[in-house]
């Protein structure tokens, strides 16, 4: 459990740093783009997950993510976009995982995914945005039932980095607070965005 307590604490350290950026953030550009991209020097999301395409079959709870943006109007000039970097946290709990799939027992398991990604904005106007984000996932993955009796895969925790991605839509709800739609593998998420 030195891990999950060391990951959050790093986001609770970047996370008002991120914030504190916010008032750096340059001014937007005049003309019609000015009102669509808002001035934002962070993206704090909170939001629940559902992870069902991972070997541990469906599982589900939630997570955060920090974003920071660090290049506007790129890679494209013709149209608001931007560039942001990000890392966040999801805690998923997998409750009929079966090791040796389809016989034996299910067990029951707890899964930390740690994003690294880079998030590519599409600005759709003052209300909507499109991003992907390519991702490098650090999976860790600690039993929480007994694994006596249930079969000769070792139940010791585990870990893994994943290349993955994901692609969603953010929809403004009011002047700093939008939802958020993320679809991804393993993990996709619905929440709330605090630009």
């Amino acid at each position: 459990m030195r891990l999950p307590a060391c990951l959050l604490a790093t986001v609770a350290i970047l996370a008002p740093a991120a914030l504190a950026h916010a008032d750096d953030a340059p001014a937007p550009e005049a003309g019609p783009r000015s009102k669509w991209h808002p001035r934002y020097g962070a993206e704090i999301e909170a939001h629940g997950s559902i992870a069902a395409f991972d070997k541990f079959f469906v599982g589900m709870g939630g997570g955060a993510r920090v974003t920071v943006p660090v290049w506007s109007h790129t890679p494209f000039k013709g149209f608001d976009n931007d560039l942001g970097v990000g890392i966040g946290l999801d805690v998923i709990r997998y409750a009929a995982y079966k090791p040796n799939d389809p016989s034996g027992s299910s067990l029951s398991l707890v899964a930390y995914y740690v994003p690294l990604s880079l998030q590519w904005n599409v600005w759709l106007g003052a209300r909507a945005s499109l991003f992907i984000e390519p991702t490098l996932l650090y999976r860790y993955a600690e039993y929480i039932d007994s694994c006596v009796g249930v079969g000769p895969k070792p139940c010791a925790p585990t870990t893994r980095f994943l290349p993955t991605g994901s692609a969603g839509l953010r929809f403004r709800i009011a002047d700093r607070v939008s939802g958020t739609i993320r679809i991804g593998w393993p993990v996709a998420s619905l929440g709330a965005s605090w630009l």
